[in-house]
């Protein structure tokens, strides 16, 4: 059975994943603007961008890094509803949201999929 909390819940357990990230990412991408999004689920538009609809989140912006040029907004977007579908406790909640976000910060900073399997963030 998913585990679901409140949208107020759950911003604050993105927010904490997001205080977890160094002082100097964190300011990197402030400073680029970087807006963090939460939905329910994928819509239309982002279906219509090929974004898979089963996907936990997504970053969009420039292709190669966090300083390739990209039509604003840049953006990631967590998934409330499929990280809720993973997760049967609290405790695996907050474990997969904090994974998330560090996995969608990683491609906001260049990381591709391979990259991120070669890190600690892959497991």
């Amino acid at each position: 059975m998913p585990y679901h909390v409140s949208p107020d819940e759950f911003e604050r357990i993105a927010g904490d994943a997001l205080d977890s990230i160094p002082t100097p990412l964190r300011e990197r991408m402030d400073a680029d603007n970087l807006i963090i999004a939460i939905q329910q689920r994928v819509s239309s538009d982002d279906r219509d961008d090929d974004i898979d609809e089963y996907v936990l989140g997504y970053y969009q912006g420039g292709e190669d890094s966090v300083f390739s040029s990209s039509p604003y907004p840049k953006r990631i977007v967590l998934l409330q509803g499929n990280i809720e579908r993973w997760c049967r406790t609290h405790a695996e909640l907050v474990e997969q949201v904090h994974d998330t976000v560090l996995h969608e910060v990683a491609h906001y900073f260049g990381m591709s999929h391979r990259d991120i399997e070669q890190t600690r963030l892959g497991h």
